[in-house]
């Protein structure tokens, strides 16, 4: 079994993160539960570090200790991309679940978001999203699609959703009401992805999250305009050799609305956890504009 220990001197980091900072020692020495969670790290206990890290967060950490703990949970999800920082399972009614966090860039403006995306067989009432102790990000009742798919998302967010523990709740018909504590680290603090021109992209160095956890995904959909149901009319993923240009496709020549988003991953246990950064912009396709 891998070890955290090993995993701390590989990285090179341990020293740093246990007493570089002298001024700040006091939030190792004098907390507990931080104490708690450095031991069960070393201990290769991701789980119970985990739930230290979550019971820190509700102590209303100072900067520092918030900056710790975000190295604490860095350090977590090394073991195995955060698979095994929550043994809990999801409900038998809900197969698959995801938070999203987006920075969507147009030519125009930045839009954030936050959504919740999932899979279900049951009748859902209502999710919330809260940051604790009480700030509500969502709270809504989800559209679910003919195959059980949903998604609810925050609106008009005026800065990302930073790091720290949010509160989950999912409530469904004839269900048990579902809780989640759910700690977020900080989003990407750069944006990866610019136009070049309106059929070929930047892509910027792409520092991955973590070493355990899956290559960045870019995702490259094109809409057709007079499509009010927004739907691809042409999509493709790719991980590796990221392409930074349209390749040519077998559509008429015309007006579309092209988006280039750079998809990052990990999980929280089965809750998969999204970052991505999207660039958005209409284009006037034409096959001469690719040759």
């Amino acid at each position: 079994m891998r070890r955290i220990t090993t995993f701390l001197c590989g990285l090179g980091i341990a020293h740093s993160l246990f007493f570089a900072a002298s001024a700040n020692a006091d939030w190792f020495v004098n907390q507990s539960v931080y104490s708690e969670a450095h031991k069960y790290l070393l201990q290769g206990k991701t789980a119970q570090a985990f739930g230290s890290i979550v019971e820190a967060w509700q102590q209303s950490p100072n900067y520092d200790q918030e900056s710790n703990l975000n190295d604490l949970l860095d350090l977590a999800i090394g073991e195995d991309c955060g698979h095994s920082l929550d043994k809990a399972v999801l409900p038998t009614w809900l197969s698959k679940l995801s938070i999203e966090r987006a920075v969507v860039q147009n030519i125009n403006q930045q839009i954030l978001k936050l959504s919740i995306v999932g899979l279900t067989r049951v009748d859902i009432t209502q999710i919330t999203f809260s940051k604790y102790p009480n700030y509500s990000l969502i709270d809504a009742t989800p559209v679910i699609d003919d195959g059980g798919y949903f998604t609810v998302e925050a609106h008009k967010l005026d800065h990302k959703v930073e790091a720290g523990l949010y509160k989950l709740t999912i409530v469904a018909k004839g269900e048990p009401v579902w809780n989640k504590w759910v700690v977020l680290n900080e989003p990407p603090a750069k944006q990866t992805l610019g136009w070049k021109d309106s059929n070929s992209w930047r892509i910027d160095k792409i520092k991955k999250p973590n070493s355990s956890c899956p290559a960045p995904i870019l995702s490259i959909k094109m809409y057709d305009l007079n499509d009010t149901d927004w739907r691809p009319l042409w999509s493709e993923e790719v991980d590796t050799r990221l392409p930074t240009e349209l390749p040519k496709l077998n559509i008429p020549e015309g007006r579309y609305w092209l988006d280039v988003g750079l998809i990052q991953s990990r999980w929280q246990g089965e809750l998969s956890i999204l970052d991505i950064q999207s660039i958005t912009r209409p284009i006037d396709y034409s096959d001469d504009e690719l040759e």
